[in-house]
C-alpha cells in the first residue's frame, strides 16, 4: 500500500456539540507533522452525502469540487495588493480543483468504493497542493459538529478511522452557543446536548475506546499536558511542541470566542463563565434536563432531583403540542391535496 492509499483510509473526525471546543482541539492538531488538517468544516455528512443519492460518478466529482471548495477560505487577500493576491488565490483554487479531480479519478481506476472517497481525495489533494504531506504523514482530519451522529457510516467506510468527541459543561456550552443563536431556548439546547453525548457513549461502546475517544473541554484547558498525552497515545503520534500552539491552516489562531477573547495558547478562562453570565432560570432548566449525563461527566449539579428533571422536560414537551398539531395538520392537508406542496 502506497502512502496516498494509506492516507485515504486513515481519517480522524472531530465530533461534538457546536461551541464545545471542537475548533480549539483541531487548532492544536493543525500544525502537527503527522497530520493533514482540513482548515474548514465541510458539513460532508449532513450536506454533501444526501446530495449524492442517484447521481453518477461524474456528477459526484463535479459536485464534490464545488461543495468542498465552497467551504475552503484562506483569507489571503492583501488590501495593498488585491489584484495580485486575488490572482494568486484564484490560481490556487484552480490547482486545487484539478488535483482533487486527478485523485478522484485515480481512486476510480480501481472503482470508487463509496462517497467517502470523495472527501478523502479532496483533503489529500489539499495536503499535496499546500505541501502538507511528507513521509511522516499518518492521518487526515476533518472537523464538523455533530459528526458523532454519522459514526456508523464513518466506520463502515473507514474501519481504521478514529473519532475524538469533545464534551463541554452544558451551562458554558449554552452560554456561548446562544450568543450565536439568540433564539435558542435552554430546553432545545439541552435536548441537543444530551443527544450528542448519548450518541458519543453509544459510539464508544460500539466501536471501542481505541477508535472513539470522549474528551472533556475542561480537561483540555485546565490540565492540558495530561490531556495532550492522552491524545498522543490515542492517535499514536509523536509528541511535538506544536500541539501547545493553536494554529489554523498553519497561521497562529487566537480563538473564536463569542466574548471577544484573544488567546495565544490553551486557556481555561472560558471555564465556569456561566456562573457570572447565565441567569438562574436557564441554569435550572439545563441542570434538570441534563442532570444524568452531567453527573456521568463529573459536572457538579446543584440539588436537581430526577423528578424535577422529568417535570421540566415534559412541561417543555407539552408546550410544543400546539405547534406539533399545526405541523401534522399541514402535512395531512398537503397529503390530500388541500394545500400546495
Amino acid at each position: 500500500m502506497n502512502q496516498k492509499d494509506k492516507l485515504r483510509d486513515h481519517p480522524i473526525f472531530i465530533c461534538g456539540h457546536p461551541k464545545s471546543g471542537t475548533t480549539l482541539l483541531v487548532s492544536l492538531l493543525d500544525s502537527h507533522p503527522q497530520l493533514i488538517v482540513y482548515p474548514n468544516e465541510t458539513f460532508f455528512f449532513r450536506g454533501f452525502v444526501p446530495e449524492m443519492r442517484k447521481r453518477d460518478l461524474d456528477e459526484k466529482i463535479s459536485l464534490a469540487q464545488r461543495y468542498l471548495l465552497h467551504f475552503f477560505e484562506r483569507g489571503l487577500i492583501d488590501p495593498d495588493n488585491q489584484d495580485a493576491e486575488e490572482q494568486s488565490q484564484n490560481q490556487f483554487f484552480m490547482d486545487y480543483a484539478q488535483t482533487c479531480q486527478e485523485m478522484i479519478h485515480e481512486v476510480d481506476k480501481n472503482g470508487i468504493r463509496h462517497d467517502g472517497d470523495l472527501l478523502s481525495a479532496a483533503i489529500v489533494a489539499y495536503g499535496r497542493v499546500y505541501g502538507r504531506i511528507s513521509a511522516d504523514t499518518e492521518y487526515w482530519i476533518e472537523k464538523t459538529p455533530y459528526n458523532e451522529h454519522f459514526a456508523e457510516l464513518i466506520f463502515s467506510w473507514w474501519p481504521d478511522a478514529r473519532c475524538i468527541h469533545i464534551v463541554r459543561d452544558p451551562r458554558d456550552n449554552y452560554l456561548t452557543y446562544q450568543r450565536k443563536h439568540q433564539g435558542l431556548s435552554a430546553e432545545d439546547f439541552s435536548i441537543g446536548w444530551n443527544s450528542s453525548l448519548q450518541t458519543g457513549y453509544q459510539n464508544e461502546k460500539q466501536f471501542g475506546k481505541d477508535h472513539y475517544l470522549l474528551l472533556r473541554y475542561e480537561d483540555l484547558t485546565i490540565e492540558p499536558e495530561k490531556t495532550l498525552q492522552e491524545l498522543i497515545g490515542f492517535l499514536e503520534i509523536v509528541d511535538d511542541e506544536v500541539l501547545r500552539i493553536p494554529t489554523s491552516d498553519g497561521i497562529p489562531w487566537e480563538g473564536n470566542s463569542q466574548f471577544g477573547d484573544k488567546f495565544q495558547g490553551i486557556s481555561s478562562k472560558p471555564v465556569g463563565r456561566w456562573k457570572q453570565e447565565l441567569d438562574d432560570r436557564n441554569v435550572n432548566i439545563i441542570e434538570s434536563i441534563c442532570a444524568d449525563n452531567m453527573r456521568k461527566e463529573n459536572y457538579e449539579v446543584e440539588n436537581k432531583s430526577r423528578l424535577n428533571s422529568i417535570y421540566l422536560l415534559w412541561s417543555w414537551r407539552l408546550k410544543q403540542i400546539p405547534a406539533l398539531r399545526g405541523d401534522i395538520s399541514r402535512m395531512m392537508k398537503q397529503r390530500f391535496g388541500m394545500l400546495p406542496h
